[in-house]
């Protein structure tokens, strides 16, 4: 059996000068933490839904819903503890480290194991004290508001990890932190931390044949057979046969052929030779061992410029049900290594210099602002989506991406001109239409595009089924078939096909969008409770998603929850300023006459105006 894992917001905290306060005055230290837990951590912890599931001498690790609570936590915390530390003398100043960061652990009773753990702990320690240290990964997720209370720092790399993270940090206003220790660099300067924890180093030089201009390209490495049972070969190379077909069906990266990947087998190599030799980016390698009739295979993904892994996991079956087996690894490697690689490309995009940016770079770029569902981010993806199409007009990816984004401007509410956006959409869903080719990523987007600004459901599945025929593994194209199937009114089928999306894909940064839609589709199927479920979900996933309390609003009062309905529409107009019940059933005409009827009798009944 697989050990259960999960996706969480993780806290670290240690006390900085630990060892020096002991020294001077053991009783004296331990009595003062003992009542900082009291009247510190612990109410700030219950305020904003922290779980402290382990202590560690001087250290604590605290686990988050949410992004947004676990950031405001931290900051509110740190106010706290500068708060206990006015007017006390030097010695007697306790400092706190905090490191904020997305987890993907073990979970084992109330404990979380795995490398995550170790990586936020490490984040900590960059931390300056009395400050707070989070990734882009976190940052990118926050309102505006928390956003900006971060400065950036240059690229850095932690003790015993060869991958660079781009780590932003909150020092706070007056605190001993930035008053009194001069390890605090400034914005775009390096973090001036020990050498022992992190070090900032400029992004690598791109290694001969591995990066350019163009798609990213992989290579599926010969799988190494761990059981001595040479039987075991041929079960090794079905594998990685599979894995290599698979990934060819994803256009958004080229697959080096199987024959020219197995020229290494065998061969004691360094993947970045081998990247080299084969002119790839990226390499996937991996094992198998073989029990029996049990069968465990292990795979990993390794940004070869850098060395640094990017992905991993392992799958067990059955040798006598082996080619399913082999089917059903091959389906979620694709899965879990087209996100990765992904999100890989977009922190190289982020790290080029404006004047080497091409028209994919910017795609890429804006792909984190269309993901973000929120105005001002949608805004910045269509002016570098529109960019790309000036550079490269006839990129038909650039041209759906930059519908879909101004589908979203049309359907959250975001624009006040929204016949203008609604014809600047359409005009560009007939030019994409037109270039579109066997590009299953800007297939989904135009039909995202198409469905919700044209209504035409079965011109939007016309391009879904294209995307599926070339990639039925493409996590998006899943996604946009459930919509289309519960704008449909087709519950049933919705639900699986947002399923089918999680699980080909499970941390892919866009899987909050199927959450929502789990929830539009058991709203179809007339369960309010899950249908709230799921959509608290997504929001507690993107912070920030203000559209998603039009739904919940819906959704909590067809579920006579009056109240919760009442603040849903209060959250959702203190951004939107004149929207009504008739201009969201405008927007969403496409939808099944009697599901939308409904939809917008809960608006109605939770307070909109009509």
């Amino acid at each position: 059996m697989r050990s259960q894992r999960k996706l969480t917001v993780l806290a670290s905290l240690d006390v900085a000068g630990y060892t020096r306060l002991m020294e001077r005055n053991e009783r004296h230290t331990l009595m003062a933490l003992a009542r900082l837990r009291v009247r510190v951590l612990r109410p700030t912890l219950a305020e904003f839904g922290g779980n402290l599931f382990k202590t560690m001498g001087d250290g604590a690790l605290v686990e988050f819903l949410n992004v947004e609570d676990s950031v405001r936590w931290g900051i509110a915390f740190q106010t706290a503890m500068a708060e206990w530390n006015k007017g006390r003398d030097a010695d007697e100043t306790v400092l706190v480290r905090l490191g904020i960061g997305l987890a993907d652990v073990f979970v084992s009773g109330d404990d979380r194991f795995g490398a995550a753990v170790g990586f936020v702990v490490r984040l900590q320690q960059a931390a300056p004290p009395g400050g707070i240290a989070i990734t882009h990964s976190v940052r990118w997720q926050l309102v505006k508001e928390l956003a900006k209370e971060f400065d950036r720092t240059e690229w850095v790399e932690f003790k015993n990890m060869e991958e660079q993270f781009e780590i932003w940090l909150w020092r706070g206003t007056g605190s001993p932190a930035r008053e009194n220790h001069g390890i605090i660099g400034i914005a775009h300067r390096p973090l001036r931390t020990p050498p022992s924890v992190t070090r900032p180093i400029s992004p690598p030089a791109p290694a001969p044949g591995v990066a350019g201009s163009g798609r990213p390209s992989i290579a599926v490495l010969a799988f190494d057979n761990m059981s001595g049972d040479p039987a075991a070969d041929s079960i090794a190379d079905g594998v990685v046969e599979e894995i290599t077909a698979t990934l060819s069906r994803v256009r958004d990266f080229k697959v080096v052929a199987r024959n020219s990947a197995y020229a290494y087998r065998g061969r004691a190599a360094d993947v970045r030779e081998i990247a080299r030799g084969l002119g790839v980016r990226y390499v996937l390698e991996g094992s198998l061992r073989k029990s029996h009739d049990r069968v465990r295979v292990t795979a990993q993904l390794i940004d070869a410029e850098s060395g640094a892994h990017l992905w991993a996991d392992s799958y067990d079956g059955m040798a006598d049900n082996l080619f399913d087996f082999e089917d059903e690894i091959a389906e979620q490697v694709a899965g879990a290594v087209h996100p990765s690689i992904q999100l890989a490309e977009i922190a190289l995009a982020k790290r080029k210099r404006p004047e080497s940016l091409a028209a994919y770079d910017l795609v890429l770029r804006a792909l984190p602002h269309l993901w973000a569902h929120r105005r001002e981010d949608n805004a910045e993806a269509i002016r570098l989506l529109d960019e790309a199409r000036r550079l490269d007009p006839g990129y038909a990816r650039a041209t759906a991406v930059a519908a879909w984004a101004r589908a979203q401007h049309v359907i959250y509410a975001w624009t006040n001109d929204v016949e203008q956006t609604r014809a600047e959409g359409r005009r560009l869903i007939d030019e994409a239409a037109d270039q579109i080719g066997d590009d299953p990523t800007a297939l989904s987007a135009l039909a995202t595009a198409t469905t919700l600004l044209v209504g035409d459901l079965e011109r939007a599945a016309h391009f879904v089924d294209r995307a599926l025929a070339l990639d039925a593994n493409n996590a998006w194209a899943w996604t946009r078939r459930g919509f289309i199937e519960a704008y449909r009114g087709r519950a049933d089928e919705a639900i699986l096909a947002f399923e089918h999306a999680i699980r080909l894909s499970p941390l892919d940064p866009f899987s909050f969008n199927s959450h929502n839609g789990l929830g539009f589709a058991n709203f179809v199927r007339g369960d309010y409770s899950q249908a709230i479920e799921w959509t608290l979900r997504g929001v507690r996933e993107k912070a920030g998603m203000t559209w998603a309390y039009r739904d919940l609003a819906a959704y909590y009062a067809l579920a006579g929850r009056n109240d919760e309905a009442r603040d849903a529409i209060r959250r959702l107009t203190e951004t939107r300023p004149g929207l009504t019940v008739a201009k969201v059933g405008e927007v969403l005409s496409f939808v099944e006459p009697s599901v939308l009827a409904r939809y917008l009798d809960g608006l109605g009944r939770a307070g909109l105006p009509a």
